[in-house]
């Protein structure tokens, strides 16, 4: 179940509160005063990984693909185009 952060507007709280996607969310109450006057927040997305982190590496170069023309080849046309 995804978290969802609001702001009640009743106490000028954010509170966030793990909801199923099938809730109605305009029935939320806040958490602090049970008030009704929540508005959804845009909040960040995590994701939890493994392994080692890629952030340090250099991007990719055409001589360390496998075909190096990979990167020449022409690049696709819309159909509006043709």
């Amino acid at each position: 179940m995804p978290l969802y952060e609001y702001f009640c507007e009743d106490c000028q709280s954010e509170f966030t509160v793990l909801q199923s996607t099938s809730v109605d969310r305009t029935q939320t109450v806040c958490s602090e005063c049970n008030g009704n006057k929540v508005q959804p927040q845009l909040s960040t997305f995590a994701a939890k990984t493994q392994g080692f982190s890629l952030a340090n590496k250099p991007p990719v170069t055409a001589s360390e693909l496998p075909n190096p023309n990979t990167l020449n080849l022409p690049l696709p046309r819309l159909r509006s185009e043709l």
